[in-house]
């Protein structure tokens, strides 16, 4: 652990011990102007952030230790916490220094946003819990420093940084001054291929023995920029620009079986699948590979919200329709004409067969539905209805489900429906008992849905040519479903076979 969290967590021991009283006056002898200030820490902690009750106390008592042993730092110390405005910045809750060291604000950051693109190390550091060591950043007033960030944890979660910052009056660049002298063919070769590497579309990043970046393409310099990297980032430590918590400790001294894998971490707004591969006694020990996939998770994320989008619109569509329905029913008992009333009731019925299909596509991702779930609602509607009709069985069966489009889903619904309904209404006077036998076939890229009942039978064919429902099953089968229509009827029963092509 660095020297700076032992004096943390000396200080935080020790803190418990110290009375208020005597604290507050030794703030008040080594301040400029008082920073430690509990009631508006946890005011802007409720008011800008998610942080729990018991997160908000460990804030607290992390910004009181560092009041206490602020006067030992030489350099600016701030705690910052997630923002919940946005994943791209942080807000400032503590800022200390001692009198010894005057501070590089004029004026106190205490509030204020810390943005990704200017302080990357403080939401690296928040997201991946890691370590930030010596990285460039640009403070509120604009002026560069090098920052140090370490991670404030409660029950495993990050929950704030502890930041110092010291200023540079010099090229940041020149302490990452590669030594390509000592490896003079291997800086050649990788040279040779440098403008081929510059036009893939993954990042590459090579570090040497001691962890720090010597060659990276053009596709590096772009992704670590949008992650608010400002300078260049060669020469830099691994452990600074570690996109998935590890360290290069930890990646070279793993097995080869660890890495073999494509890891993916998520950055503020950005996806990367992230691999590294290791070098057995090389100069150059480890190579990471940055794939950047924001685009296909975004195109991901906007097809769940319009399909939620589009289920939420077939669920409003079931329930209008359903609403329909009710207000034929009502209307049919209102009415005292019972052709009136068998026209509602068909009516009714095909309206809910409308609505079986809307409603199992509201449950759904996707366009495609099970026949099989669309015709046992259609089923169970018209049992509803026909209620009354209990000496009559209706099953459906199949020698194979298969999922079918929602247009041709709910023309088959239709067509069922009024085969269905048919039956009831005329196959079965003065029949003690009677069955409906609904069943679903396929061939290969052929589908069929057959209809058969025991009843009656048509004694006339102009019954076939000239109902309604009939009418509209012949229709729908030539014009939607481009099938054909097969019509068998005896004395002891009917039978209509439709077929059609998946």
């Amino acid at each position: 652990m660095a020297p700076f969290c032992f004096l943390f967590d000396a200080i935080t021991r020790k803190n418990h011990h110290e009375s208020e009283m005597f604290r507050l006056v030794r703030l008040q002898e080594r301040r400029h102007f008082y920073m430690y200030d509990p009631s508006l820490i946890r005011k802007i902690c409720k008011e800008a952030s998610y942080l729990t009750e018991e997160e908000i106390e460990k804030i607290i008592e992390t910004c009181q230790a560092m009041d206490v042993c602020a006067e030992s730092f030489d350099y600016d110390v701030f705690i910052d916490i997630p923002s919940k405005c946005s994943g791209e910045e942080a807000i400032v809750v503590y800022h200390g220094n001692s009198e010894a060291h005057t501070s590089l604000y004029n004026e106190s950051p205490i509030g204020k946003k810390a943005l990704r693109v200017n302080e990357p190390g403080v939401l690296r550091t928040m997201e991946t819990g890691v370590h930030t060591k010596n990285i460039k950043a640009r403070t509120q007033e604009n002026r560069y420093v090098i920052q140090n960030v370490y991670p404030i944890r409660l029950n495993q979660k990050v929950i704030g940084t502890i930041i110092n910052e010291h200023d540079t009056d010099y090229d940041i660049r020149a302490n990452f001054n590669v030594q390509r002298n000592s490896l003079p063919m291997l800086t050649s070769t990788l040279n040779s291929i440098y403008s081929i590497n510059n036009h893939l579309v993954d990042a590459i990043l090579i570090f040497d023995n001691n962890g720090n970046l010597q060659f990276k393409n053009l596709r590096a310099d772009t992704i670590y920029r949008s992650l608010g990297y400002m300078e260049d980032i060669e020469g830099v430590h691994y452990d600074n620009l570690s996109l998935d918590g590890t360290t290069f400790n930890e990646v070279i001294n793993r097995s080869e079986s660890q890495y073999k894998d494509n890891r993916e971490v998520k950055i503020g707004d950005y996806f990367f699948l992230v691999k590294q591969v290791v070098v057995p006694e090389d100069d150059f020990r480890v190579a990471m590979i940055l794939h950047d996939i924001t685009q296909l998770r975004n195109r991901e994320t906007e097809i769940v919200l319009k399909t939620v989008a589009i289920g939420e619109i077939h669920h409003r569509i079931k329930n209008n329709l359903q609403t329909i329905a009710s207000l034929l029913r009502m209307q049919s008992r209102r009415s005292s004409n019972n052709e009136s009333k068998t026209l509602l009731k068909d009516s009714v019925n095909r309206i809910l067969s409308i609505a079986a299909t809307h409603e199992l596509l509201s449950q759904q991702l996707n366009d495609d539905i099970s026949l099989w779930d669309v015709l046992q609602n259609v089923a169970g509607n018209i049992r509803r209805c026909y209620s009354d009709n209990d000496h009559i069985k209706l099953e459906i069966c199949a020698n194979e489900d298969f999922n079918i489009d929602s247009d041709r889903a709910t023309v088959l619904a239709l067509i069922v429906n009024e085969l269905v309904q048919n039956c009831y209404d005329h196959a079965f006077h003065n029949f003690e008992e009677g069955k409906i036998r609904v069943e679903i076939q396929r061939q290969g890229k052929r589908a069929g849905v057959t209809v058969t009942d025991n009843g009656s039978g048509f004694t006339n064919n102009q019954s076939f040519d000239h109902s309604l429902g009939l009418t509209i099953v012949k229709t729908y089968v030539k014009d939607k479903l481009k099938g054909t229509i097969d019509f068998t009827t005896e004395e002891n029963g009917t039978t209509i076979s439709i077929y059609f092509d998946l």
